[in-house]
């Protein structure tokens, strides 16, 4: 079953060609540009459309907006990609798939990146394999690490799912998160989780079992950082782990009120102002500090 969400006005369906293949995207583009690419990285179950309301919120500071989807994630069963297989689907392979979205959307400039919970770590990864590919880095409701207790026993629940009868098995916890009263949102995840290739789900959940704290490698390449969790937020990560990262990042916190794990869904509004306010302060601290140990501009490993 296809369902597609309806989008605001001036927030398009599209797909960026990247050297990599095609990825589903959403754009808002702005009637008067800045020259900055901001660039959204949904979560492990979640979607591109999770962004929709605060795309043009961007787009309007004059900020090119774009959200998309991770390859696997919604669609593209085994055996339709050449060499499919979990490996596909670790974090750094999904980082050097942002970093060709990056080139394509910023036109070789680098961009401002938000990454939601796993998207952070893809994110993350990202930024320190190609520095100069970041303008900012906004880690959305992700803590820093998941060798917690908590992050622990969430994926240890991930792979009861997948050893007993795939990812439809998430529903019952993935609908829990989801705004009761959005049933459009509740049947595309419902039906996007039904189609996502088992390679996706079972290389995430390998890749974030060793997932480790690497804040002290983003503050040391200068990479311009921003922590962002809702008020609400009780999902993985404490109000203090949250604070103890972004000082160990060198970087501002946000928390946003009446917001749970998913900031841009509860609070688009809230949340885009402090973004612009963040990216504005960066572009105005003219020139930026340069970006260290930037790697090859090729695929590599963080």
């Amino acid at each position: 079953m296809i369902v597609e969400v309806p989008l605001p006005p001036g927030v398009e369906r599209c797909t960026i060609d990247t050297r990599r293949g095609a990825v589903a995207a959403l754009r808002a583009k702005p009637e008067s540009a800045n020259g900055r690419a901001s660039v959204m990285v949904c979560g492990f179950m979640a979607t591109k459309e999770d962004f929709r309301e605060m795309l043009p919120l961007l787009s309007r500071a004059g900020y090119d907006a774009w959200a998309y989807d991770h390859p696997g994630q919604h669609g593209g069963g085994p055996g339709e990609v050449p060499d499919d297989g979990p490996g596909r689907y670790t974090t750094q392979s999904l980082a050097d798939e942002l970093r060709e979205v990056i080139r394509t959307v910023g036109t070789g400039e680098p961009a401002h990146v938000v990454g939601h919970c796993f998207g952070g770590f893809i994110a993350r990864a990202a930024a320190l394999a190609a520095p100069s590919l970041t303008r900012t880095l906004t880690l959305l409701s992700c803590g820093p690490s998941m060798r917690g207790p908590q992050e622990r026993k969430m994926i240890a629940g991930i792979d009861y799912v997948l050893g007993n009868g795939g990812a439809m098995l998430l529903w019952p916890l993935l609908k829990r998160v989801l705004p009761v009263d959005d049933q459009v949102t509740r049947d595309l995840c419902h039906a996007k989780l039904a189609t996502v290739n088992p390679h996706y789900v079972t290389g995430v959940a390998q890749s974030m079992r060793d997932e480790a704290d690497r804040s002290g490698d983003v503050a040391a390449a200068r990479i311009r950082s921003l922590v962002m969790h809702g008020s609400r937020e009780k999902r993985l990560w404490r109000p203090s782990a949250y604070a103890d990262m972004a000082c160990d990042l060198q970087a501002d916190l946000v928390v946003i009120d009446k917001a749970g794990h998913h900031v841009h869904r509860d609070q688009p509004d809230s949340m885009a102002r402090s973004l612009i306010a963040f990216w504005d302060r960066t572009e105005a601290e003219a020139p930026a500090r340069p970006a260290k140990g930037d790697a090859s501009t090729g695929a590599g490993g963080s």
